[in-house]
């Protein structure tokens, strides 16, 4: 009998231990550091900015691919937004076009604007800006955290850009 409590308690352990090593799903988001959380929100304003941009040159140039483009960015902004939930990040985007509260992209985003309203060239190369600025920032978001379903969303974000980069330079060579 002393040893079947013995086994028993054993098997409890081992269960307990196993059980709890199992249990990564928040802990993992718990340990983001303020680093990994600011450029969360970061990204997700990055984005934002994307899809700002090619709306106002869309609607200004009438071309296709800002169209397409501003569709894709608003999904990536919807990706952000859903990593910012699961770890438990608040976060406030301004639903007016064009105003950030990252200073840096609010210049950026003026800058943007007033290169792409002066021919269709200049707004094809301006999505071509955006898009490079973009797959630098994934890179080093991707180096910048451990956590397994940041990257994964990251990864994807960045080889959106990639392609959406491929089609500014397509769109580009026709001039």
């Amino acid at each position: 009998m002393k040893t079947l409590n013995t086994i028993g308690m054993l098997f409890l352990l081992l269960f307990s231990s196993v059980s709890s090593s199992c249990q990564n799903t928040d802990n993992t988001k718990l340990t983001l550091s303020q680093e990994e959380k600011n450029e969360m929100l970061f990204m997700l304003e990055e984005e934002k900015l994307a899809f700002d941009v090619y709306n106002v040159l869309n609607e200004k140039w009438n071309l296709r691919i800002f169209e397409n483009i501003s569709q894709s960015e608003e999904r990536h902004m919807n990706a952000m937004k859903n990593l910012l939930q699961v770890n438990h990040i608040t976060f406030i985007l301004n639903k007016e076009k064009g105003v950030f509260k990252n200073v840096g992209l609010q210049k950026l985003y003026n800058k943007l604007i007033s290169k792409g309203q002066k021919s269709k060239l200049d707004a094809l190369e301006v999505g071509k800006l955006i898009e490079e600025k973009d797959i630098k920032d994934l890179q080093l978001a991707i180096k910048s955290t451990n956590d397994e379903y940041s990257i994964n969303v990251y990864t994807n974000l960045l080889n959106a850009s990639y392609n959406h980069l491929s089609a500014f330079n397509r769109n580009i060579s026709k001039y």
